[in-house]
């Protein structure tokens, strides 16, 4: 990890927007091994990343991990960071190089099934077949060169507007880099167009919290969870929040949830 951004278990659960149960998790298992047990690297968090993506496409946790169990088993000097993980049907398609195969039973993908995938991004119209290679090279770029990534999702949103997901995670790389105010003005931006997402509000109430405005973040977290209750680490944020404004009945009842959400 010598020269690269290190992060404490709380910083890369804040950043990839999972709890820290399912992050521990991967490090029992091996999938990531932190310095000391305790800081993670860039390329973890884009691996944790990469696992969100997994979740918010409703692909049941335990399969994550087993996807990532098994491609972690099957490389050798490479980092988990450069393979590229999708949701594709009820499976998870892996990506390593000219490979293509199924991360949970291991299976090789046929030629044909690329033809398939090229077909889909074609029948996507070149607006937003732009946007997806946009987004594509911001993910890549991602595990080794913040500026490339940065200009990709800008590029993204240059595009499309509306598209949540290079908010959310341009938001999270500048907050990385410490540019809070820039990720909060980026997060203002957003709900022009995606009011309805609620990562945009989990993710603004971070920014608002890291900016100091302690209030605005407690009302960012509600409007995330009025959006989608089963934001574990929405409830957990706004929990630690409303305890520090001595809100203890409504630190009680996020924690509650948190507990009742979150994964074992």
């Amino acid at each position: 990890m010598d020269g690269e951004a290190a992060y404490t278990l709380g910083e890369v659960r804040r950043l990839a927007g999972l709890p820290e149960s399912f992050i521990a998790t991967l490090v029992e298992l091996g999938v990531l091994e932190p310095l000391d047990g305790q800081r993670f690297s860039h390329q973890d968090l884009v691996v944790l990343r990469t696992a969100r993506a997994l979740r918010d496409a409703e692909v049941p946790a335990r399969k994550v991990v087993q996807a990532l169990r098994n491609v972690k088993a099957g490389l050798a000097s490479t980092h988990l960071a450069s393979v590229r993980l999708r949701a594709r049907g009820g499976a998870i398609e892996a990506s390593a190089g000219p490979r293509r195969f199924d991360a949970l039973s291991g299976q090789m993908l046929l030629p044909f099934d690329d033809a398939a995938a090229g077909a889909g991004v074609q029948a996507l119209g070149r607006p937003a077949a732009a946007v997806a290679q946009a987004l594509a090279a911001a993910l890549a770029a991602e595990a080794h060169d913040d500026a490339a990534a940065e200009a990709a999702y800008r590029r993204a949103l240059e595009q499309d507007a509306a598209c949540a997901l290079a908010y959310v995670n341009l938001g999270a790389l500048l907050s990385e880099a410490g540019r809070h105010e820039e990720a909060l003005s980026l997060y203002d931006q957003a709900l022009v167009w995606c009011e309805a997402s609620p990562l945009v509000h989990y993710n603004r109430a971070i920014a608002l919290e890291d900016t100091g405005q302690p209030r605005q973040a407690a009302a960012a977290y509600e409007r995330a969870l009025q959006l989608d209750a089963r934001l574990a680490d929405a409830h957990y944020n706004l929990g630690l929040l409303l305890e520090r404004l001595g809100d203890a009945q409504g630190s009680l009842r996020h924690f509650s949830a948190y507990r009742r959400l979150a994964p074992p």
